[in-house]
C-alpha cells in the first residue's frame, strides 16, 4: 500500500533494528505530498561557514601508506582529506577495485545540493593532481552523500541511490537489421568508408558517455572524422575556406585559405542539403557548436562556463553527427529533423537528517546509510519500478528523511530540482 511521506527509514528504533534491511519500492509522483520536511529535516539558519563532508566512490583501488587524513588547501577552500580502499581483501583490491574518497571542507553555501557538487569538484582537483604526482588512475567522481557536521545535535544529509538502467526497452527489429546489413556494406565498400565506421564508433561512444563535456568532443571528433566525405558529397573544399581577392598596392590576384571544417559546416547550415527548411537555426547551431569546441580545445573559458554549453549542445552535436553518417551511407530513411539524446535515469536521492548528529572520524569514510541493493521491479501502473534495500546500521541513532527525484543534473541542481517521490514500502 502506499505510505505517507516519511518513509519508515524515519525512528529506526521504533521501526526496525539496527542493522536490520529496510525495502522501498520507488514509484513515480502521482498525488500533493504534505509540504515541507520535519523538524530534524529543516534547514537549520546558522550563521558562518557550515562544515561538510563529501563521500565520494572511484573504480581504482588505492590506498595511503601511512593510514592517516590529512590537510591541504583547494584554491580559497582549507580541506581534509582520507581515503581507502572499498575492499578489504588484498586479493578483492586488485580484483573489485573501488576507492572510498572523503573529503571535510568549510563553505558559506547553506544548500545541500550545490555543497555537494563544490565538494565533487574539490575532489576532481585533488585526484587530477594526485594522478600527475603519482600516476594512479582513479577514475571519476561517483557521488555517494553529502553531510552537514556544522552541529552535533544533528546531521543534514543527502544520499543518493542513482539505479542505474541499464536496458533499452525498444527491441531491435527486422528493419533495424535490414539497415545495419546495409550500413555494414557500405561503410566497407565506399571510399571513405574507413571515416564512417570511426565516427560511428565516436557516435556510439558520445550517447555512452555520462559526462556532457566528454559526449559532445567525441561527437565534434566524429563529425571531424567526416569532413573530406560531406566536402565532397556537397562539392566544397575539404578542410579549408577559399576567398579570392586582389592586392591593394599592384592589382594582383590572391587566394586565402582559412582552414575550417569546410563540408561539416555546410551540411549542419543546410547548403546544398535536402532539408533546409531551418537554416538559420542550423546557422545558429552551428556556431555554437564551433565556438564551444574553440573554448574546450583552448581552455579560453571557464569551465564550469563550458560544462553547462556542453549539455545544452551535446545532443545537437550527436544528432547532426548521427544523421552525416546516416546520409553517406544512404540510410536517408534514418535521419530526422527533431533528435533525442539517450540519457540513463533520473537521479533518486533520500534527503533527511541523523539525531543526534554522527561522531565518525574522517578515517572511518562511512556512507550515511548502507545501500545493501537496487534494482528494478515490475508494476502494474508504472511498468519497471526502482527497488532499494537500505540497511540502518547507526545504533540508537534516529534517521529521518524523504525520497526525491532531482530534475536537474547533480552537477547544477540546488533544492528548489528536487521534486517528492512516492513509494511503496
Amino acid at each position: 500500500m502506499e505510505s505517507p511521506p516519511l518513509p519508515p527509514l524515519n525512528g529506526c528504533r521504533n521501526q526496525a533494528e539496527s542493522g536490520k534491511e529496510i525495502e522501498t519500492a520507488q514509484m513515480p509522483a502521482s498525488r500533493n505530498h504534505k509540504a515541507g520536511l520535519k523538524k530534524a529535516m529543516s534547514k537549520k539558519k546558522t550563521e558562518g561557514p557550515r562544515r561538510y563532508r563529501v563521500l565520494t566512490r572511484h573504480m581504482h583501488s588505492v590506498a595511503l601508506q601511512d593510514p592517516v587524513s590529512f590537510a591541504i588547501k583547494v584554491g580559497e577552500y582549507p580541506c581534509r582529506v582520507f581515503f581507502r580502499p572499498s575492499q578489504t581483501d588484498p586479493s578483492l583490491q586488485r580484483a573489485l577495485g573501488g576507492t572510498l574518497f572523503q573529503l571535510e571542507f568549510e563553505a558559506a553555501e547553506s544548500d545541500l545540493l550545490r555543497a555537494a557538487s563544490l565538494g565533487s569538484r574539490l575532489t576532481e582537483d585533488i585526484l587530477a593532481g594526485l594522478a600527475l604526482v603519482t600516476g594512479a588512475p582513479f577514475g571519476g567522481v561517483a557521488f555517494v552523500h553529502l553531510v552537514d557536521i556544522t552541529l552535533n545535535t544533528t546531521t543534514p544529509f543527502v544520499f543518493l541511490l542513482a539505479p542505474s538502467y541499464l536496458h533499452t526497452d525498444r527491441s531491435i527489429n527486422e528493419s533495424d537489421i535490414a539497415h545495419l546489413q546495409a550500413m555494414l556494406a557500405h561503410w566497407d565498400h565506399l571510399p571513405k568508408g574507413a571515416r564512417l565506421r570511426r565516427a560511428a564508433g565516436l557516435y556510439r561512444r558520445a550517447i555512452q558517455d555520462d559526462d556532457d563535456v566528454s559526449s559532445f568532443q567525441e561527437a565534434y571528433m566524429g563529425l571531424e572524422a567526416l569532413e573530406p566525405a560531406l566536402a565532397e558529397q556537397i562539392g566544397v573544399t575539404s578542410g579549408c575556406e577559399e576567398t579570392t581577392g586582389n592586392c591593394e598596392k599592384c592589382g594582383a590576384e590572391f587566394v586565402r585559405r582559412r582552414t575550417v571544417l569546410n563540408g561539416v559546416r555546410a551540411y549542419i547550415r543546410g547548403d546544398k542539403h535536402p532539408n533546409t527548411a531551418l537554416t538559420a537555426q542550423r546557422e545558429k547551431e552551428w556556431k555554437q557548436i564551433n565556438d564551444l569546441r574553440h573554448n574546450l580545445f583552448h581552455s579560453l573559458v571557464d569551465f564550469e562556463k563550458l560544462r553547462s554549453q556542453s549539455r545544452t549542445m551535446v545532443a545537437a552535436a550527436a544528432h547532426y553527427l548521427h544523421d552525416a553518417v546516416c546520409c553517406l551511407s544512404h540510410a536517408h530513411n534514418l535521419e530526422s529533423p527533431t533528435y533525442r539524446l539517450p540519457k540513463g535515469a533520473k537521479q533518486l536521492v533520500l534527503r533527511g537528517a541523523v539525531e543526534p548528529g554522527i561522531q565518525d572520524t574522517l578515517e572511518e569514510c562511512r556512507p550515511i546509510l548502507t545501500l545493501k541493493e537496487l534494482g528494478w521491479d515490475p508494476h502494474p501502473k508504472h511498468g519497471f519500478v526502482p527497488r532499494a534495500n537500505i540497511v540502518h546500521d547507526r545504533g540508537n541513532a534516529d534517521i529521518g528523511g524523504n525520497f526525491f527525484w532531482v530534475t536537474a543534473p547533480l552537477d547544477v541542481a540546488t533544492e528548489s530540482d528536487l521534486r517528492p517521490a512516492e513509494f511503496e514500502a
